[in-house]
């Protein structure tokens, strides 16, 4: 009789122990990723500064929701994280996959990802976890390595995968290659030199994305 697969939560340390992976610092390909530097036009230099400060001074109260509607989507449309017929943005998608005895099965709060057609995602790239205030919520970070490992799975092709977890006005940038997982140091999108390394990372995604497409 076949052994049933093991339901995974989506707690880091859970997940970390299950596939025997550590959690470093220093990697190659997140260097690559976050050590960019990008022109940003003007108009999105005075819409960030006003962003930044309503997240100063609004988002300690915000929910998910909120967070999204008033912040997260003008850093999306800002980094323009789209390319026609190639990838686009994806909002709340499940992803579930079974490996190495594992079950894992998460929702998406967003990501990055060849369409099939025009509604689904098909190859995703990147994700994006938030933090959730409710009491028990699951791990962002963990929700998001989940993902990650399913798309690593799902991918077939030894390529990279990206994620990012918010904790608040905090987010940390994270990447998957075979078994290194590497997470960065903190970036507080309150500070306006932080803010514009995430806008960064964000656009030189979208060339990181391009490059898989061409491998």
């Amino acid at each position: 009789m076949e052994k049933e697969p093991i339901k995974l939560k989506t707690d880091i340390d859970d997940i970390l122990d299950a596939f025997q992976l550590g959690r470093n610092v220093g990697c190659a390909e997140l260097s690559e990723w976050l050590n960019q530097k990008y022109e940003i036009q003007p108009e999105h230099k005075t819409l960030l500064e006003s962003l930044r400060y309503l997240l100063e001074t609004e988002g300690e109260f915000w929910n998910e929701e909120e967070l999204k509607m008033h912040f997260l989507a003008f850093l999306f449309h800002i980094s323009d994280l789209k390319e026609k017929g190639k990838f686009k943005l994806f909002y709340e998608r499940p992803l579930f996959a079974i490996i190495e005895g594992y079950e894992l099965n998460v929702i998406c709060d967003a990501m990055v990802a060849t369409p099939k057609g025009i509604g689904k995602p098909k190859k995703p790239y990147f994700f994006l976890q938030e933090f959730k205030k409710q009491k028990n919520a699951p791990d962002a970070e963990g929700q998001m390595l989940m993902a990650m490992l399913v798309a690593q799975y799902e991918n077939q092709n030894n390529l990279p995968i990206y994620g990012c977890y918010l904790q608040g006005k905090n987010w940390t940038f994270a990447t998957l290659h075979d078994k290194n997982y590497c997470v960065s140091s903190q970036f507080d999108a309150t500070n306006k030199e932080h803010l514009y390394q995430i806008i960064y990372a964000l656009k030189h995604l979208k060339l990181l994305i391009l490059k898989q497409l061409e491998s």
